[in-house]
């Protein structure tokens, strides 16, 4: 009996976006009798008894120097007897094209999670790219990343598959009454950063009447250290909320583990960012079926259309007042029936089911 041998590569299971997929999909796919083997560098074992639970064999090349590491990954990997290597983020993907250098009888799955045009004009996004001739397949988390990559690199377009996220939620234990004290609750998971804009939305509550800020709650849960000027943007947002009188409307919170009930508890959930890749916020808010107000970012025209949401342009304050002021007008029944839509285009986008027959098509089961 034939068994399939597939290798994910990845920096390590810390707690990223990336190795959460990575976990998420191999129990999927040794239940479907493949055999799954993971390697990883760097030691961080956040994820790891997902794996362990799921008796998934972990290879750890925990080695200091960079030219000795990618010499001996290449070797693990051409000796390695596996029918696909399958890599997430930019540097695993690196060492994923440079083991198939010199010819490769495996499948070179490759994948681009970011999607950030500013890293196609980096020397070091121009190396990766150039690199990418060594893949096989490059496997796209939204819509708007195969874009940009068919811009850049035309050549590679037989290559380009997009292939969603799966959104798996935990145990939700907290309860949700629309439109609690008479007050739309708005809840914004994103980190403290220029680009998830948390100026130009205190700027858009600013404008709204004094009446419809009486009716708006919004909770924004984020890390202060998911970049450089992560401080400087939270001090610049809560100086911001006092100059405009706003301690009661908008509040800034630390990130929490159990987002998903904070969601859960919520009337509708925000994004207003200038760019991402698929935003997994969006995506387990819709799953949790709840209306969505986001800017025109990522797969946008796919994940809200409208029966499901608001959208609204990042860099301009007005729209994103207007959108603000739409969700703070409707009526309760039109914002549960918007949640519906959104708990019924989630099944059909990020079920499990479904984004596992598109892997077993790409890896070649």
């Amino acid at each position: 009996n034939y068994k399939m041998k597939l290798l994910f590569l990845i920096d390590s299971l810390g707690s990223g976006g990336a190795q959460r997929q990575i976990v998420t999909i191999i129990p999927l796919l040794k239940q479907k009798g493949v055999e799954v083997e993971v390697l990883c560098y760097h030691e961080d074992t956040f994820f790891m008894d997902i794996l362990d639970r799921n008796s998934v064999k972990i290879h750890w090349l925990l080695i200091k120097n960079p030219i000795l590491r990618m010499w001996k990954i290449r070797s693990f990997i051409r000796q390695g007897n596996y029918n696909a290597v399958i890599s997430f983020l930019d540097t695993p993907d690196f060492l994923n094209c440079i083991s198939a250098i010199g010819g490769h009888t495996w499948k070179v799955i490759t994948s681009e999670r970011s999607a950030k045009e500013d890293a196609f004009f980096s020397y070091r996004g121009r190396l990766m790219g150039w690199f990418k001739q060594y893949s096989d397949i490059i496997v796209c988390n939204s819509n708007n990343a195969s874009r940009m990559w068919l811009k850049h690199y035309p050549q590679y377009r037989d290559k380009l598959k997009v292939t969603y996220n799966i959104v798996t939620l935990p145990l939700i234990v907290s309860k949700y009454m629309p439109r609690k004290e008479g007050k739309t609750h708005i809840v914004v998971a994103a980190s403290y950063q220029y680009l998830k804009n948390p100026i130009n939305l205190i700027k858009a509550v600013n404008l709204l009447d004094d009446s419809q800020k009486d009716k708006l709650i919004l909770d924004w849960y984020g890390s202060k250290k998911a970049s450089q000027s992560s401080a400087q943007v939270f001090n610049e947002s809560t100086k911001l909320i006092s100059q405009y009188n706003l301690d009661k409307v908008i509040h800034l919170n630390e990130a929490v583990s159990n987002i998903a009930d904070r969601m859960n508890e919520a009337d509708v959930v925000g994004l207003f960012s200038q760019f991402e890749g698929l935003p997994n916020a969006i995506c387990e808010a819709m799953s949790l079926s709840k209306p969505i107000i986001m800017s025109r970012v990522s797969d946008w025209d796919v994940l809200v259309d409208e029966n499901n949401g608001v959208l609204c342009e990042w860099n301009n304050v007005d729209s994103i007042k207007k959108a603000l002021n739409t969700i703070l007008t409707i009526s309760d029944d039109q914002l549960l029936a918007a949640g519906e839509s959104s708990g019924k285009k989630a099944k059909l986008l990020f079920d499990p089911e479904t984004i596992i027959k598109r892997w077993e098509a790409i890896i070649g089961l």
